[in-house]
């Protein structure tokens, strides 16, 4: 009997010991996750609003610095890409200017050595002209020189009188002095 009493005492404990659900809860920790779930719920529902209210407001003020900023820079691009046309017409209105500029230089440059040219050539004829007529005067007066002698060998071998042949040579002098007609 002892052992059947054992065990009728083994089952009443058992049996003392099952527990209803409020004892379920309170004894596995349940009750304390729901009241953290409830109370996470509760602050989730009193402050999350505000806090996705706060980010939808920093991303929308982000999206419009973004966009602001997108539209400055467009702005910007299209001021350079302007710019740079700007550049590239001063750039070729500077080439034809260039060119132009060149083409006179270069009219310039050939004008003035034209000039110059033709300044040589006329100096150069009257150099000629000069030393030609140095010439000229040189052979005149060597022909003068040489016909004056022999005149005065002639003269003396003809005319013995000394006055005669004075007369005859200055005649024949004044003849020479004469321009001649070349």
């Amino acid at each position: 009997m002892s052992a059947h009493t054992n065990n009728n005492q083994h089952s009443a404990s058992i049996e003392h010991h099952k527990a209803g659900p409020w004892q379920i809860l309170v004894e596995s920790d349940l009750l304390n996750v729901l009241i953290l779930a409830l109370a996470m719920v509760y602050l989730g529902n009193k402050f999350f609003p505000q806090i996705l209210d706060q980010r939808k407001k920093q991303i929308s003020k982000e999206l419009e610095e973004a966009k602001s900023a997108r539209i400055k820079a467009n702005e910007e691009l299209e001021a350079i890409k302007q710019k740079t046309e700007r550049v590239a017409l001063e750039i070729e209105e500077i080439k034809q200017e260039a060119k132009k500029t060149g083409m006179t230089i270069k009219k310039q440059i050939e004008q003035d050595t034209e000039k110059e040219l033709e300044s040589l050539r006329l100096k150069v004829k009257r150099e000629i002209n000069s030393s030609q007529e140095e010439a000229i005067q040189d052979i005149k007066k060597s022909a003068s020189s040489a016909a004056i002698k022999l005149a005065e060998e002639a003269l003396s071998k003809i005319v013995k009188n000394q006055e005669v042949q004075k007369k005859l040579i200055t005649e024949f002098l004044s003849e020479l002095e004469k321009p001649s007609k070349n």
